[in-house]
């Protein structure tokens, strides 16, 4: 029925006990100092397993864990003893592998890498910049967009959003820019190698960032591709849709040109008469990628008057030259990047007051943050909670308090006057073209198999905005991949490795060396923009060149999510030892992420315990020049000196130096030889060998 409840979703009994496991661990007052030990122990024998690090031998050693847990903590001990009988099965499902609900195994990818719908590999492409190698970098993006330089200008970072520094520092670190660094400072261009010719010929419809994105990954399978497009000028929406103080022509223009330098042939002032037609001129595959050029009405009687202008058509307008004039008051109706656009553009097109008119609050807004800002640093007033109504005659328009206000329904309409009104709600597509084929729409929208994005229409693909509806830039490089993987498979027979799609590590670059107090700043690099007051009368591009010195200090702030896969199994062997040393917080999809680097100065012990449990190489515990060095993904956490063995001679951390004090009373002695750990573990157990014998003497 309708009305009855979702049933519950499985739970992975083996992630569930450790959930409970972790929150005991954290905070580290949660539980007396002598059961942390041995509640670290099981669960980083539990996260082992759930890492596939085990085998079926460790169920017998976890049963035997479980039982001493009990003794001292019989609550968690019990709690374990009950999910490792009643759900055996899959516990051994575990050691052999496979997951029943599939929580565990998955790779544990960079969690900016995974948010970016380009999957560019972030983490390798930073640490590039902050060594100074940008033709590395640039080489590194070159692999998941043809379009670096626009993404680092245009993009809303979706990658920041999930940076595990937000729960280290607060302020993520500063990502977007350093594809515009990598692209700006790279010496060397990478050198896109082309396959053999196939034979094959693709036409692609539409000049943006997905049909440029798929013939650039076409054009290196060896396909002869051509790009049509009714526009004067290559780009699409990132040429007519983003204005030029955003995103100049000139940066744009060179980045399509590498596309073209793989033979890619670019038809310009192209009318498509029917989706088919290319097929009827011998093409053996079409990717439709027009994206949405036209802009949705406000939806409210009246809006069909002259004074009310889709945003979209206006930054169009202007970014072809017909140099529309505005003002002297606007109101844009919206709170997405568009609308910005078209606010701060009216500014540049004669306005003199620009309102924006949104149904809830800023904090609300889709817009990126930092465009808001821009925007309201130009003098965009933003007016909250108001939806409009109604368009009246005379440049009026009616609001009404939206339901999200908190007085909703307790404030009367307002009715505003304005010279220009703007709806920047959104864009739409024109459709026309595809009738007389199979091909199906829905919500405004090309339908499409959402694995390989083909249409209805045998060999017709469709990709980016026309596809998914209207989003960013970096979401349709996102999907011009897909498309060009399945069409190649389409072309060629070859089965499409859709997994390669998946976040991929594409080099292994080294740590930066970064001082510990760097990496956890709050202090977030940022760009200089040219002066609000002036540049807003201004197209000029309106932010300086980021300092690309500025940029490897940044990079610094990096914590290396690609190698530290924020598993937690070196805080618990810390925890184990006693030493306490190591602190991490969760995020986000169970990641636990370092809180404090600098704890380790003082409490690290040097016994490298959390280094032989870590499975990536994250951590390094090594002696060099008499000192025992901890290194935590580059920044050294601890530096102990390093003390020679009275016994054995080797050397050890000072920090483990086991003084026996039983030995001491036993020989009046006030100092014993320093020893290493495992010599003092000998002495220590002659010690109470003599201390039984002494007692059965006094006896």
């Amino acid at each position: 029925m309708a009305n009855e409840k979702e049933a519950p979703k499985p739970t992975c009994p083996v992630t569930d006990i450790l959930e409970v496991l972790r929150v005991q661990l954290h905070p580290d007052d949660v539980l007396p100092a002598k059961v942390r030990p041995a509640v670290a122990r099981v669960t980083r024998m539990i996260t082992e397993i759930t890492l596939g690090r085990s085998n079926i031998k460790a169920l017998t050693e976890l049963d035997k864990a479980a039982e001493e847990l009990r003794g001292i903590s019989p609550e968690l001990g019990n709690a374990l003893i009950t999910s490792l009988q009643e759900k055996r099965e899959e516990w051994e499902a575990h050691l052999a592998g496979s997951c029943t609900v599939g929580t565990c195994f998955k790779p544990r990818s960079a969690p900016c890498q995974v948010a970016c719908p380009a999957h560019i590999d972030i983490p390798s492409m930073m640490a590039h910049i902050g060594h100074g190698n940008f033709s590395e970098s640039l080489k590194v993006l070159s692999e998941d967009t043809p379009l670096p330089d626009s993404c680092g200008l245009v993009c809303p970072a979706p990658c920041e959003y999930d940076c595990v520094q937000n729960e280290v520092s607060g302020k993520p670190v500063f990502i977007r820019p350093m594809k515009h660094v990598a692209a700006r400072c790279a010496e060397v261009r990478p050198d896109l190698k082309k396959a053999k010719p196939t034979g094959k010929k693709v036409a692609v419809v539409g000049c943006g960032p997905s049909g440029i994105t798929a013939a650039y990954y076409l054009a290196q399978k060896g396909h002869t591709v051509e790009i049509f497009d009714e526009r004067e000028h290559p780009g699409g929406v990132m040429r007519y849709g983003i204005p030029n103080y955003r995103l100049p022509d000139y940066k744009l223009y060179a980045e399509i040109d590498v596309v073209r330098d793989l033979g890619v042939e670019i038809h310009l002032g192209y009318h498509v008469g029917n989706a088919k037609e290319f097929q009827e001129k011998g093409y053996d595959a079409t990717l439709l990628a027009t994206g949405m050029q036209n802009s949705k009405r406000l939806g409210v009687p009246g809006d069909d008057q002259d004074f009310v202008i889709g945003g979209m058509d206006f930054l169009t307008a202007v970014r072809s030259g017909k140099n529309p004039r505005v003002g002297p008051h606007v109101i844009v109706i919206g709170g997405g990047n568009a609308a910005i656009d078209v606010a701060m553009t009216a500014f540049r097109q004669g306005a003199e007051k620009v309102q924006m008119w949104y149904r809830r609050n800023r904090k609300q807004m889709p817009a990126n943050p930092h465009e808001v800002e821009l925007a309201l640093a130009e003098g965009v007033e933003l007016v909250e909670f108001w939806a409009p109504t109604r368009v009246m005659e005379g440049g009026m328009i009616e609001f009404e308090r939206s339901r999200y206000a908190p007085d909703a329904g307790k404030v009367a309409p307002v009715t505003v006057h304005a010279d220009q009104i703007f709806a920047g709600i959104g864009q739409e597509a024109d459709l026309s073209w595809l009738e007389g084929s199979k091909i199906e729409t829905k919500w405004g929208a090309i339908v499409n198999d959402p694995e390989t994005l083909m249409t209805a229409e045998e060999g017709i693909f469709a990709s980016g905005d026309i596809a998914h509806g209207a989003s960013t830039v970096v979401a349709a490089i996102g999907s011009g991949k897909r498309a060009a993987l399945s069409i190649h498979e389409y072309l060629t027979g070859e089965k499409a490795d859709y997994a390669s799609l998946e976040p991929q590590r594409r080099d292994e670059v080294p740590f930066i060396k970064a001082d510990p107090a760097q990496r956890m700043s709050a202090d977030r690099a940022h760009i200089e923009e040219h002066d609000p007051n002036t540049r807003k009368y201004s197209h000029e591009f309106m932010q300086e060149d980021w300092d690309e010195k500025v940029a490897a200090v940044e990079a610094q702030r990096c914590l290396r999510c690609d190698t530290c896969i924020g598993c937690g199994l070196c805080e618990l062997a810390c925890i184990e030892v006693g030493a306490e040393a190591l602190r991490m917080v969760e995020t986000k999809g169970g990641r636990m992420v370092f809180q404090d680097l600098l704890r380790p100065a003082d409490k690290c012990i040097g016994c490298g315990a959390c280094a032989s449990v870590c499975p990536t190489g994250a951590i390094k515990v090594e002696d060099r020049d008499g000192y025992r060095v901890t290194e935590i993904t580059g920044s050294v956490v601890r530096k102990q000196p390093l003390e020679v063995c009275a016994v054995c001679g080797e050397t050890f951390s000072a920090s483990v130096v086991q003084v026996n004090q039983t030995s001491d009373i036993l020989n009046g002695a006030a100092q014993q030889p320093k020893l290493c750990p495992a010599c003092s573990r000998i002495q220590s157990a002659k010690a109470m060998k003599n201390m039984q014998w002494l007692a059965k003497v006094l006896r």
